[in-house]
């Protein structure tokens, strides 16, 4: 499936959120508890590829898809409200 980018994704429980800004690159928002931190995934090996591919085409319906403005929302909430790993 061919995608435009970045694409937005949640996990189905909310507490995970994905950029995926090009098909090798992807940023994640984590929530852990009263703490949160952010990941970014430059895909150099296949796992990683398959981890992105994965997140876009919503392997397992794990995965919601989102906007940019719920991502952003996510991650002002997390930065505004819990701590930082």
């Amino acid at each position: 499936m061919k995608y435009d980018f970045p694409q937005y994704r949640k996990l189905a429980n909310d507490l995970s959120y994905y950029e995926i800004v090009t098909p090798d690159f992807i940023r994640e928002i984590q929530r852990i508890g009263s703490r949160w931190t952010e990941y970014e995934i430059k895909a150099k090996i296949l796992p990683e590829r398959l981890l992105i591919e994965d997140v876009l085409d919503n392997e397992g319906e794990r995965y919601r898809t989102i906007n940019k403005i719920e991502f952003d929302e996510f991650r002002n909430y997390c930065l505004n409200n819990l701590r930082r790993f």
